[in-house]
């Protein structure tokens, strides 16, 4: 929808009130991009997940450490303070769903005998699956044929195996060679598959529901971690990590392989937060350096939206939302709000407007009282694009009991 109203709905927090610094030595390839450190203060990070649900977890970026067997989380000024330390050689790290509960999951990837726990807010430790032999990555699946079990790489065994919501492990995939991280596509030209590190072959293979299993990309130095880039300002590419040579690999549909990024030490993970605190750009566990990088989309327009799903119950909530773009307000051209799917911007436009808090040349800051949603799930996306053909998007889900 395009409304001369709509350009004064949008999204986000600054990206500079949450870096620390810049980061000379890594080039981006490609114009409109930068690199900033969050943390550097880790030992050997290897992964990365923000949990947007909020709640008892708080607003904060978790990283497993595996040097110190140490669980850490990062809040947005980038200080880093310890969680857990008690998960033996931690490398995946997410946060659960659905029947899994929102729960802190993390792999110990020691020997034959790697387990899946869940730390609590506190740093409890509690064994969730046990027995899979070095789990690196993990990964939910995507309902369908997939269906939403948890994918492990368990990577000496060269195998994936699946575990179910009570803990039960199952071979989804043998005669792999050492997967190491997991990412399923969206659809779209990259289609509906498992993507999959096969890190010792230098390849990226890609599975079907079928357990057909395709070589995708081939001949890298020794390619870790990927992710897509699915609804942010890097477009609908396939990242991938290649830790030998210190660059993120941007690949497309067909395979293609181009340098995004180079002058890494030794990255592993790659992240794409989905809105929320680190708006729709890309974060990178580079082991070797002991940092965090955030790669950060310029002129793009970002949106953040509050309460996070954990915080909202059966009882009335103010539903909050920034929008920003970098060039100014002036510069948005597109805005949609929708409601479960169904763009509801048209009929909501005049109350929007409304429930301006507080606006200035580059952002604007709503907040919808009074909101009360009923028991099941709610999902709530605005997007917003500018005048460059720069996108943004914000989401949350919301589940009621």
């Amino acid at each position: 929808m395009k409304h001369p109203a709509a350009k004064t709905i949008f999204f986000v927090l600054v990206c500079s009130l949450f870096t620390v610094s810049a980061l000379a030595q890594i080039t981006i390839m490609e114009p409109g991009f930068r690199a900033v450190v969050l943390n550097s203060d880790l030992s050997d990070p290897q992964d990365i997940t923000v949990f947007h649900p909020g709640g008892v977890y708080g607003a904060n970026l978790f990283v497993t450490e595996y040097d110190t067997n140490t669980v850490s989380k990062i809040n947005p000024a980038g200080n880093k303070s310890v969680l857990s330390t008690s998960v033996i050689y931690p490398v995946a790290i997410l946060f659960g769903h659905g029947a899994f509960g929102n729960h802190l999951y993390v792999s110990e990837s020691y020997s034959t005998d790697g387990n899946i726990v869940k730390v609590a807010p506190t740093g409890v430790k509690t064994t969730f699956a046990s027995g899979i032999d070095s789990p690196l990555d993990m990964v939910w699946g995507p309902g369908g044929a997939f269906g939403s079990d948890l994918y492990v790489a368990s990577a000496n065994a060269n195998k994936i195996v699946t575990v179910s919501a009570a803990g039960a492990v199952s071979d989804f995939l043998s005669n792999l060679d050492r997967p190491s991280v997991l990412a399923f596509s969206q659809g779209g030209a990259f289609g509906e598959y498992l993507y999959v590190t096969n890190t010792d072959d230098g390849q990226v293979v890609r599975i079907d529901a079928n357990k057909n299993v395709d070589v995708f990309v081939t001949d890298l130095p020794r390619p870790i971690g990927l992710a897509f880039g699915y609804n942010t300002p890097f477009g609908d590419f396939l990242y991938i990590s290649d830790k030998n040579t210190g660059k993120i690999l941007k690949i497309s549909p067909s395979g293609a392989v181009s340098t995004f990024a180079d002058g890494f030490d030794g990255p592993v993970e790659i992240h794409f937060s989905e809105g929320g605190l680190y708006g729709n750009d890309m974060l990178v566990a580079d082991g070797d350096s002991g940092r965090i990088v955030r790669i950060i989309s310029l002129g793009t327009p970002t949106i953040t939206i509050t309460p996070f799903p954990g915080e909202v119950g059966q009882g009335p909530f103010a539903l909050g939302f920034t929008v920003s773009d970098p060039q100014g307000l002036s510069n948005l051209t597109d805005f949609h709000f929708l409601y479960n799917g169904i763009d509801v911007t048209e009929a909501i436009v005049n109350y929007l407007v409304a429930s301006i808090v507080n606006i200035d040349e580059n952002s604007v800051e709503f907040s919808v009282g009074g909101i009360t949603l009923p028991s099941g799930t709610h999902t709530i996306e605005i997007v917003a694009s500018d005048a460059e053909g720069h996108t943004g998007h914000g989401k949350v889900t919301y589940s009621i009991q």
